[in-house]
């Protein structure tokens, strides 16, 4: 994967990370899962939308496009 992605994860009782998927689109919207992480580790959600527009022209400038 590379951009933005949502990656799901279950911890099991002994501790241990399982992946259950990965989600190379993950709904944007605000209170919507990848949103609520983002804020939940300090990033509001005008921040994130900033970050990830930054980050989408940054990989099309390096590709050319």
């Amino acid at each position: 994967l590379s951009g933005y992605a949502r990656i799901d994860l279950r911890l099991t009782p002994a501790g241990r990370l399982s992946v259950l998927e990965s989600n190379p689109n993950p709904e944007l919207a605000r209170g919507e899962d990848f949103a609520e992480a983002a804020r939940a580790a300090g990033l509001g959600y005008p921040r994130l939308i900033q970050r990830l527009l930054g980050l989408g022209l940054g990989n099309a400038a390096e590709v050319g496009a």
